[in-house]
């Protein structure tokens, strides 16, 4: 598709995918940065605990600081990230590759949550998925099946086109896949935690009530 400006879908797929690129990098890079920082502010903190505690206070507070700060960007970036995911879901449905090409569809996107919901934990928390998760478990030969348990797998895939007997069953002895994103909030928070607890005890062995 074209427009008045002779730009085309190539031409906004290739750069919301360098969009994306470049913030999904900038957020792997932030995170890194996160860590070196928030590693050598606590290093820090506990040499001068005793000695300068005043000084400890300051550090923590820092520390608090940059939880905040990094965790702000971090938002920024997965904003600008989705956006980007966005676009490009769009182009792919424009082209129909959000939809079975044969058997399966071939959306990068688009297709994420498809291909990947046997792995995560809503498959866990579904009934019919934990008795065939539960029943393959105990199969003692994985790669000869039960007739019973074939069929329940070969009914789940025949009912969606977007995954194979092959991924299903990988997905039954797989553990979850933890969200990224809520991995990295964690991060912060726990990290923002840890700060106010640091400030906190300094304060108290500068008052000498610890």
């Amino acid at each position: 598709m074209a427009n008045e400006g002779h730009l085309t879908d190539k031409d906004f797929y290739e750069q919301a995918c360098a969009y994306f690129s470049y913030h999904a990098e900038q957020r792997s890079a932030m995170i890194n940065y996160f860590i070196a920082v928030f590693g050598a502010s606590i290093a820090l903190y506990g040499t001068l605990l005793e000695k300068y505690t005043l000084a400890s206070v300051m550090i923590g507070v820092f520390a608090c600081i940059v939880s905040v700060l990094f965790y702000l960007i971090d938002v920024r970036n997965r904003f600008d990230v989705k956006m980007s995911q966005s676009v490009i879901c769009q182009i792919e449905h424009n082209y129909g590759m959000d939809k079975p090409n044969g058997k399966y569809a071939y959306g990068v996107f688009n297709n994420e949550d498809n291909n990947f919901k046997y792995y995560d934990l809503a498959a866990r928390r579904d009934i019919a998925y934990r008795e065939i998760r539960k029943a393959y478990k105990k199969a003692k030969n994985k790669k000869d099946l039960p007739a019973e348990l074939r069929a329940k797998i070969k009914a789940v895939t025949d009912n969606d086109p977007y995954i194979s007997e092959e991924a299903f069953t990988d997905s039954l002895g797989k553990g979850t896949i933890v969200h990224l994103t809520t991995c990295i909030q964690w991060l912060y928070i726990v990290c923002m935690i840890i700060s106010v607890l640091a400030v906190i005890l300094a304060i108290l062995i500068c008052f000498g009530l610890f």
